[in-house]
């Protein structure tokens, strides 16, 4: 794909990945057969919305949702929404404790990208019960999994985890690790980190890349 790499149109090579790389990550989710046309998927954590908009790009006939507690975040995707005439986004803006806007077995894919960090664990482990609860059997729960050495356990302890850690706790939950994707998920904390933006210095080939960890809901 032909990004600048400069920091001047940074966001111009955001916008790019959400029509072209981005979109082939989330074309890539295995999803169930009869999902694939017209899924409906969560994202949880939406940030600024990279990931919201190349799910939209992905399945323009699919029912995307977006959660996100900060009012920055909310204002920023509401209007970018808005100016981009999408309708098949739609933003729940709370802080929650639980997925209950979800009825049981009703989604195709969940997101979990960069959110299953810091805090005391808890959430981490919400997010685990909860998604297994709000996917349909056989359906696709999809990680980014980054700052490992920031993850804790079942006591609130940090540790420093690894894919096969990975795996193995969410198997206790009832999910199945079945791979990667051939594109690879982006890290985007760098493009809104006051020190980062500060530093002027930021391009795409910059921001971290990293394989996701795809699962599927078991019975």
């Amino acid at each position: 794909m032909n990004y600048s790499n400069t920091n001047e149109h940074l966001y111009d090579d955001i916008a790019l990945w959400e029509k072209t790389d981005g979109r082939d990550l989330f074309a890539q989710m295995p999803l169930a057969p009869d999902a694939k046309s017209a899924p409906t998927v969560l994202d949880f954590g939406y940030g600024f919305g990279e990931n919201l908009f190349a799910l939209s790009n992905a399945y323009p006939n699919g029912k995307i949702y977006g959660i996100d507690c900060s009012p920055v975040c909310q204002k920023e995707v509401g209007e970018k929404v808005a100016a981009r005439g999408i309708k098949n986004i739609t933003l729940i803006n709370k802080e929650v404790h639980n997925l209950q806007d979800f009825a049981d077995n009703s989604l195709d894919l969940v997101l979990l990208y960069d959110a299953l960090h810091g805090g005391d664990g808890k959430g981490k482990y919400m997010l685990y019960e909860e998604s297994h609860r709000i996917l349909k059997r056989g359906a696709c729960l999809s990680i980014l999994p980054v700052h490992l050495n920031n993850w804790r356990d079942h006591q609130g302890k940090k540790k420093t985890y690894t894919p096969a850690k990975i795996k193995a706790e969410l198997a206790e939950y009832g999910f199945e690790y079945t791979g990667t994707c051939p594109q690879k998920g982006v890290h985007w904390e760098k493009c809104h980190t006051l020190y980062y933006i500060k530093k002027g210095t930021i391009t795409f080939d910059a921001l971290e890349k990293v394989e996701v960890m795809n699962f599927k809901k078991l019975p």
